[in-house]
């Protein structure tokens, strides 16, 4: 070991100081008093890096090891200027010495860059090699974890001992990419993951790549920043065996024709992977997520019976959060998550199409001055003819392979005045339906005697919304649902207006020419379409 000169004293580079306070009477002086006050500046910062101090202190000869066995030692041995909480020897006593990857973490787990000295705001974030973030709690605790000695100046930091080790906290994209009974919930949000070019931050050498993962940072779409540390999320993270019965149970729903059933089972797998995991995650820090009547996820979904949502998940923190840990079993709620009512609008000029000659369709726009009450977007849309039956064809977009109860919600003709409050007419309803062998199917409901085919009203006083109940848990053989992912896929961009969804619904009014003017009209007013998820499915 080479010696060095220091203040013209032989200086030996690691530990070297020789201590021989025992043989001194009287004398007080501890190794390491006699370190700093004789390595110091007019008694005040001395001349030695944070990694000689820690070197030469008998209370850190663990911690020192540790920090040579990882290459840490050059780190606090140079010019930049660093904080390190050092856990004393008796804190390290269970290391593994032998596990390099623990070691890497722990030491970037206990310095930060720059002086940070404990009279430091209470709850300032620090920034930590590995970027966790801490704080101090008070001037004598450092992320839950006492000093026992403090502000120790260095030539380049601050020095501060510990009476433990501060606990490595994941995040919680490394705890799924760490743990091996994670491993499918990593797998499916991973294979999103990709090298993105920055604009504007190339060199003359070299072009400018980002790690990038749409599922995850996707402004719209995304389930959140979970591998930021400056992003707090609370998460429920379902092992292997809860993955594999949350994809049973939710892959029906995503059941799609394809000729070919690779394809298909690629379509199916990815749809359902995006369902499970948009039920998941929560912005902030939600210590009791069963006591809130609702809660909302990033992507926008309403859990709203959160006790059972959240019930029997062991709770672990994280170093952006909370995860919940669903062990075995992931509770999931369909019609909060992935299958919503799907609402279609009259007015929705890309969602219908004139298919009856003769037909007029007009939007008609209401305020709050209007006889009729509740009519959705304050829009509905008028369809009349005279010489032949009018009808519109209506595009029904993201049908998914379940049961629907189907609903037309009708303006009655009092929108218009007593004049033709009184005005009914019948109606027929035509559906069009993709099945397991991808050929088409329709379905109709038609007749004189149905008197729900019926809408109109009876009198001048009948103002009320009219709801025609036209199927009941309708059983869809297969979905026709675009996902996020393909919309974000700039393969896609030039598709997304050429869909033509497979399940259309038509209305048109069935009255006879005798019945014209007599008995009937051929006016209605649709005010919109509604599928909803039928109760039981």
């Amino acid at each position: 070991m080479k010696d060095v000169m220091k203040d013209g004293h032989p200086w030996r580079s690691f530990k070297g100081i020789i201590c021989l306070t025992s043989g001194i009477a009287g004398s007080n002086l501890s190794c390491n008093d006699g370190w700093y006050e004789h390595y110091s500046r007019n008694g005040s910062i001395p001349e030695v890096s944070l990694m000689d101090m820690i070197l030469n202190d008998s209370q850190l000869t663990k911690f020192s090891q540790i920090l040579m066995k990882t290459g840490a030692d050059s780190l606090l041995g140079s010019t930049q200027t660093y904080t390190v909480w050092a856990p004393v020897d008796e804190a390290l006593s269970s290391v593994d010495m032998d596990d390099e990857a623990a070691l890497q973490r722990m030491v970037k787990n206990h310095i930060a860059r720059y002086s940070n000295s404990t009279a430091t705001e209470a709850g300032k974030s620090i920034y930590m090699l590995d970027g966790k973030v801490m704080s101090y709690e008070s001037a004598d605790v450092f992320n839950g974890i006492s000093i026992v000695q403090k502000d120790i100046l260095a030539q380049n930091g601050v020095l501060h001992k510990l009476n433990d080790t501060i606990p490595y906290r994941y995040n919680f994209w490394e705890y799924i990419s760490t743990q091996e009974n994670y491993s499918k919930i990593y797998g499916f949000i991973n294979q999103f993951s990709e090298k993105i070019y920055v604009p504007g931050e190339s060199n003359q050498k070299d072009s400018v790549f980002k790690d990038y993962n749409r599922l995850l940072q996707d402004y719209y779409f995304g389930i959140g920043w979970i591998h930021d540390e400056d992003s707090v999320y609370t998460m429920i993270l379902p092992d292997n065996e809860a993955w594999d019965k949350a994809y049973e149970q939710v892959s029906p729903y995503f059941k799609v024709y394809n000729a070919d059933e690779a394809v298909a089972d690629s379509i199916t797998r990815v749809q359902t992977g995006q369902a499970i995991v948009y039920g998941l995650t929560f912005g902030g820090r939600i210590t009791d997520p069963g006591s809130a009547d609702s809660l909302v996820t990033v992507t926008g979904s309403v859990i709203r019976n959160t006790k059972d949502y959240f019930a029997g998940y062991r709770q672990e923190p994280a170093s952006n959060g909370l995860m919940f840990l669903a062990d075995g079993n992931l509770h999931l709620d369909d019609t909060c998550v992935w299958n919503q009512p799907i609402i279609v609008e009259g007015e929705d000029l890309d969602r219908r199409l004139v298919t009856a000659s003769g037909t007029s369709a007009y939007v008609r726009d209401v305020d709050g001055t209007s006889v009729v009450k509740g009519i959705s977007e304050n829009s509905y849309l008028e369809v009349s003819g005279s010489s032949l039956n009018p009808g519109v064809t209506f595009d029904i977009p993201n049908v998914l392979a379940t049961q629907y109860d189907i609903y037309v919600d009708f303006v009655p003709p009092a929108i218009d005045g007593n004049s033709r409050a009184t005005e009914k007419t019948c109606l027929s309803y035509r559906m069009k339906v993709e099945q397991e062998n991808g050929r088409t199917k329709y379905e109709s409901r038609q007749g004189k005697n149905d008197e729900e085919l019926i809408v109109g009203g009876d009198s001048v006083g009948d103002v009320y919304m009219k709801t025609v109940k036209v199927w009941s848990a309708y059983q869809f053989p297969t979905s026709d649902f675009y996902d996020a992912m393909w919309y974000l896929d700039e393969d896609n961009a030039d598709k997304v207006n050429e869909i033509s969804p497979k399940t259309t619904l038509e209305i048109k009014t069935n009255v006879s020419p005798s019945e014209l003017n007599v008995k009937y009209v051929r006016r209605f007013r649709i005010d919109r379409i509604r599928f909803v998820p039928a109760k039981n499915n």
